[in-house]
């Protein structure tokens, strides 16, 4: 049975204050930096065969040091880019209530329906995302998978995978640097767990920063 880790890229700057980024091409700040070298030493003891990220440097930077821990070279794919927020992007939240205060409530309420302003729907994510992870799991049947990507891309896939209408996708918690793991036996796909981080919650400097050992 292979496992197949969804991994959400570390800390950016956008995060930290709260803005939409979206496919604005952030890199991961210090903190971020610290996650991804905590996540690389946390899956020195865990079978990876393959690796695959977003194209967007925060999710390349994130899988970096996974790859090196294994000799392996990762593969980035534009398909598991963030979804992209159009003219929100850059903009907080209380921003963005300003001056689309209706679309943002659709937005949480609906969010398959709902396009942002230039921008892509998560209906339109799920298209990309499907066909991608359809070919990555028939390509890789039986083997340990990590997918290092964003998190909205993660709902996605979580409901794609689960069978969950794409309005459901707010229920999951997807946190910075966290691994969500899905079992795979024959043609059924089981959760092992979501929203992990226990190996940067052992972490933690004085200054809120989560260090590796």
């Amino acid at each position: 049975m292979g496992k197949i880790y969804l991994i959400r890229h570390g800390e950016t700057e956008a995060n930290k204050t709260f803005q939409f980024q979206g496919h604005i091409d952030n890199p991961l700040n210090s903190k971020g930096l610290c996650q991804a070298a905590a996540l690389g030493q946390h899956y020195e003891n865990i079978v990876l065969d393959e690796i695959y990220s977003s194209s967007m440097q925060r999710a390349r930077q994130t899988a970096a040091p996974l790859a090196e821990a294994h000799g392996l070279t990762v593969q980035p794919l534009d398909e598991l880019k963030e979804v992209c927020f159009g003219e929100w992007e850059g903009l907080s939240y209380d921003e963005i209530k300003a001056k689309w205060s209706d679309q943002l409530e659709l937005f949480f309420k609906q969010p398959a329906q709902c396009r942002m302003p230039g921008g892509e729907s998560f209906d339109d994510v799920a298209l990309r995302v499907r066909s991608v992870c359809e070919d990555l799991f028939k390509n890789n049947s039986g083997k340990n998978v990590a997918i290092v990507s964003h998190g909205g891309v993660i709902r996605v896939q979580l409901c794609l995978l689960l069978g969950l209408d794409i309005n459901k996708l707010w229920m999951f918690g997807v946190h910075n640097a966290s691994t969500t793991c899905i079992g795979k036996w024959q043609d059924r796909f089981t959760i092992e767990y979501i929203n992990d981080t226990h190996y940067l919650n052992d972490n933690v400097n004085s200054d809120g920063i989560k260090y590796p050992k």
